[in-house]
């Protein structure tokens, strides 16, 4: 058997595996594919809780939360950091009145300078000034208003109910524009997502509308699941789209183009979900009757069945046998990973498949959908390492890969996957006898092939093993075996690429051992930055009073003459020191003979990391009796350092109140109107005042 016999194709990087279509999965970012992440309910937010009914909801920059109350219809501001829970009475002076709308009718939005409230009760939209929350304009002539959204550019949305429009203002609150009245049959809530686009829910369609920021409409995405009453929506900045529901108080979560993800359970929960609001982090909280609930994103994953679609493998080959599949994978309890194929000859298949691959305007859920309706998968196998390919024959091959769990903190993935075909076995060389009963023929092939097929792996490996050999192309479990037989130690904590670079270059580093330049090399490997090494014998000289030199140049003043002083000819008792013997002419430059200063650039986090790892590197490639001194920019004095090797103006440090902290002493630059704040207009003492 050569190699030749048996074709492949593989699924090992991310640009193989991102030539199919993954629903429910993410892209593993060395290669591979596995179950999307799902926000996951942490807690509730006792603070808020206790005797509170928030509807609308919103979550500030610095995490700050914004509610209003349906009890008595004010809104509040609560601090998670110090947990301090206050009443922004100013924010609903005139009152706030149900009008018979249900709660899910309140509405939350802030920016850096506004916060919008939705008065449904009295058909309006109020904007108050973070600095002060006093009202900058109020919008009451929208007739039945039900849900605002606001754009990058801070232009605000109001849908209206009984007028089945979208109502856009500026930033100013005039009024820009008015569209949907030509789509919209029910409207519930709409929330602004990724390019400003606006999704819409509305309960007469089982979809999201979708329009551009000026009005055009895009057509309907995605497919609601059975059972699903909106009640609220709102979006991440990574486009998920999460949707509450007004029945059974489950959040439904979709992609960006629509496609459903999964369900979000919050324990104990069976009533609405009144409010949806997520931070820059991309945790969501949910108002609902017991409260305010905090899920935190990438916690879990998603319950429902998450699949990989192959593009078309096309032999070449009309009635190809597919012979085999290869997995890497990796399954922990309560996981499940099915396998489905199939083959066909037919090219109008490939094409329509391959169309529907292609689409840009066909979300990934209707793509899947299209897919599962066209195809009569074989299958499954179940949890496969390796498996045949049964019964159907054809040129054009597809594969669908299915994972699941029933627990919502442990995932399946794949991380390489190889197709063999055609099928070739041992048959061939037996007698024809063994091939002249079908049934007998299937049985025999089947399990010969299996032979066939692992003795064609061993073949592989042998004929690959210069790959061990190679530190570049090494696999990277090999890399420590290699470098051990270059009596290397490589540290765990190395990323693979530093520690490749390192087996490169050891032959090299070897020839220039204790060497100044294989000491640079080496811990520029370690580190990243190159150091810079003083040798104190070579920066300076002996001389001799009475000769031609210049004090300062080339020259160093030692503490005691070059010869001891003779009681009695050159000397003053108390004024002067005796030795009581001579000393050599090299004995002042003694203390710089077999010296060097290792100077490094890292910053004290840096340092603190290597730094054990540094030492064990001179000990190990320093030259006999010699001694080291290794210096980082943060051991700076003054007088004693080199400018742009080991100084370095240090940046200014955040400034923690009540952290033994000066002030005066720190400064503190944030982000957002009110971080940056100890409550409003603060003075301390007399010339000292926060802003």
């Amino acid at each position: 058997m050569t190699e030749q016999e048996f074709k492949i194709q593989i699924f090992k990087t991310p640009g193989q595996w991102g030539s199919g279509l993954l629903y429910r999965l993410e892209d593993i970012k060395d290669g591979g594919v596995t179950l999307s992440p799902m926000v996951t309910f942490v807690e509730w937010v006792e603070e808020v809780n206790g005797g509170k009914q928030p509807s609308g909801l919103a979550v500030g920059e610095c995490g700050l939360i914004y509610f209003m109350d349906a009890a008595d219809c004010q809104l509040y501001r609560y601090d998670p950091g110090i947990q301090r829970l206050e009443k922004i009475s100013a924010a609903t002076a005139g009152g706030c009145d149900s009008g018979g709308e249900p709660l899910s009718r309140s509405r939350i939005i802030i920016d850096e300078f506004t916060l919008w409230v939705l008065d449904a009760g009295n058909h309006r939209v109020k904007a108050f000034s973070r600095e002060h929350y006093q009202i900058k304009y109020i919008i009451d002539d929208i007739e039945a208003p039900v849900d605002i959204g606001l754009d990058r550019e801070g232009n605000l949305y109001v849908l209206d109910r009984k007028s089945t429009q979208v109502f856009k203002y500026g930033n100013n609150g005039a009024f820009i524009k008015s569209f949907g009245d030509t789509q919209l049959k029910e409207p519930v809530a709409l929330a602004i997502g990724k390019e400003d686009y606006i999704y819409v829910v509305d309960n007469g369609y089982t979809g999201f509308l979708k329009f551009t920021a000026e009005g055009e409409y895009s057509g309907l995405t995605g497919e609601f699941p059975a059972g699903l009453q909106p009640s609220t929506i709102v979006i991440d900045r990574q486009g998920n789209i999460f949707v509450g529901d007004a029945l059974s108080g489950v959040i439904f979560q979709f992609d960006a183009d629509g496609s459903y993800t999964g369900k979000i359970h919050i324990p104990g929960l069976t009533g609405p979900v009144y409010g949806l609001a997520v931070n820059s982090k991309g945790d969501l909280y949910a108002s609902t009757e017991k409260g305010i609930a905090l899920l935190r994103a990438r916690q879990g994953f998603t319950l429902e069945e998450g699949y990989y679609y192959t593009k078309t493998l096309d032999s070449g080959i009309s009635n190809c046998r597919w012979h085999r599949l290869a997995l890497k994978s990796d399954l922990p309890p309560k996981t499940v990973l099915d396998i489905y194929f199939y083959a066909s000859d037919d090219p109008s298949l490939k094409q329509s498949i391959d169309g529907a691959l292609t689409d840009p305007d066909r979300s990934v859920q209707e793509k899947a959908d299209f897919i599962d309706s066209n195809i009569p998968w074989i299958g499954p196998e179940k949890n496969p390492g390796d498996m045949l390919f049964r019964g159907k024959t054809g040129r054009y091959f597809w594969l669908k890969i299915s994972m699941s769990t029933y627990d919502e903190a442990a995932r399946p993935s794949v991380t390489e996957m190889k197709v063999y075909y055609p099928r070739i076995s041992y048959l061939r060389y037996l007698p024809a006898i063994y091939q002249e009963d079908p049934v007998s023929r299937e049985f025999l092939e089947r399990f010969l092939s299996i032979f066939e097929s692992v003795f064609f792996d061993l073949e592989t490996e042998i004929i690959n093993l210069f790959r061990y050999l190679d530190p570049e192309i090494a696999p990277r479990r090999f890399l420590e075996w290699l470098a051990s037989w270059l009596n290397l130690a490589l540290e765990e904590d190395w990323p693979e690429e530093r520690k490749r670079q390192f087996i490169v270059e050891a032959s090299a580093l070897y020839k220039l051992k204790g060497t100044p330049e294989g000491i640079k090399r080496l811990i520029e490997l370690y580190t990243g930055k190159r150091p810079l090494i003083l040798e104190h014998s070579r920066e300076g000289k002996p001389v001799v009073l009475g000769g031609a030199f210049r004090l300062g140049v080339s020259s160093i003043l030692v503490r005691t003459p070059v010869r001891g002083f003779r009681l009695g000819d050159d000397s003053i008792i108390g004024r002067v020191a005796l030795r009581d013997s001579v000393q050599s002419p090299e004995d002042p430059f003694l203390p710089l003979v077999h010296r060097f200063t290792v100077f490094l650039n890292l910053s004290a986090e840096e340092f603190n990391l290597y730094e054990q790892g540094l030492r064990r590197i001179l000990d190990d490639e320093k030259p006999a009796h010699t001694e080291n001194r290794l210096i980082n920019h943060g051991e700076m004095r003054i007088g004693s350092d080199y400018i742009g090797i080991n100084t370095r103006i240090g940046d200014y440090l955040p400034l923690h109140l009540g952290d033994r902290t000066a002030i005066g002493s720190g400064i503190v630059l944030m982000g957002g109107e009110q971080c940056g704040k100890v409550e409003r207009h603060s003075v301390l003492n007399r010339d000292l005042k926060l802003i």
